[in-house]
């Protein structure tokens, strides 16, 4: 098996390293989604449909079987891919991002799905600001360093250009969570600001998947990584992985 590891927003594939020690897993990929952590390719223009695009190319270049584990926008772009490509992914893990047309975006990617506020708020989002918002949403101080000190110009950029390409992206491509049929499991933090852990409950009872849920924050594979390797590990064996 190829272990596939997707990140979401605003991390790079550094927020995996902790969980990758845990799992010991043989064969890891943990992408680089553009614009985070790694360049943007000349004409890719940040909004889901070009990362959509870019993840069924990546996993299309990485030798199968495929078991994914992703998180945040990782998890939505994830979800999507086992609707329109079941043949790339064997089975999956993801949380931390609803998928049904029930979610309201948080009042953080609103600001940021607004031309004009949300450039602005980017303007003012100082290191030490991340920092207070990250720590907030469940992170400790020291993670909450590494992330914020990764967020550059590019990032800003396309976490913009992503939300506002993503903004009625549950009412689009929510109905098609019930095509997903690969054995899944849902991760998600009791304490996660950004979205109830109802959520979790919801892709579960429409996928399958079984649902796990930790007493943490937003960042399960930072706040918990033992405890997240452990509901992984569990959930490969009873899938006789």
């Amino acid at each position: 098996m190829t272990l596939v590891l997707i990140h979401g927003v605003p991390d790079t594939c550094r927020v995996w390293s902790r969980l990758i020690q845990q799992l010991q897993a043989g064969s890891v990929e943990a992408l680089s989604l553009p614009g985070f952590g790694h360049p943007r390719p000349t004409g890719f223009e940040a909004n889901k449909e070009d990362y959509l695009a870019w993840l069924i190319q990546a996993l299309e270049a990485i030798p199968g079987p495929r078991d994914v584990v992703a998180h945040d926008w990782g998890s939505i772009l994830l979800l999507r891919v086992l609707s329109v490509r079941p043949d790339l992914v064997r089975s999956w893990v993801g949380g931390g991002a609803p998928f049904t047309p029930d979610y309201t975006w948080h009042p953080t990617a609103r600001l940021w799905q607004t031309p004009g506020a949300g450039e602005k708020a980017m303007d003012r989002l100082t290191p030490d600001l991340a920092v207070d918002m990250l720590r907030r949403a469940g992170l400790s101080e020291g993670d909450a360093r590494d992330t914020a000190s990764h967020i550059d110009g590019e990032m800003r950029d396309s976490i913009l250009r992503l939300y506002r390409s993503g903004r009625d992206v549950f009412n689009e491509w929510g109905p098609s969570l019930s095509r997903i049929a690969a054995p899944g499991l849902v991760l998600w933090g009791e304490r996660d600001a950004y979205a109830s852990s109802g959520f979790a409950d919801r892709i579960g009872d429409i996928t399958g998947a079984a649902v796990v849920k930790l007493d943490c924050g937003h960042w399960w594979q930072l706040e918990r990584a033992g405890e997240t390797a452990a509901a992984i590990t569990s959930f490969w064996r009873r899938a006789g992985l």
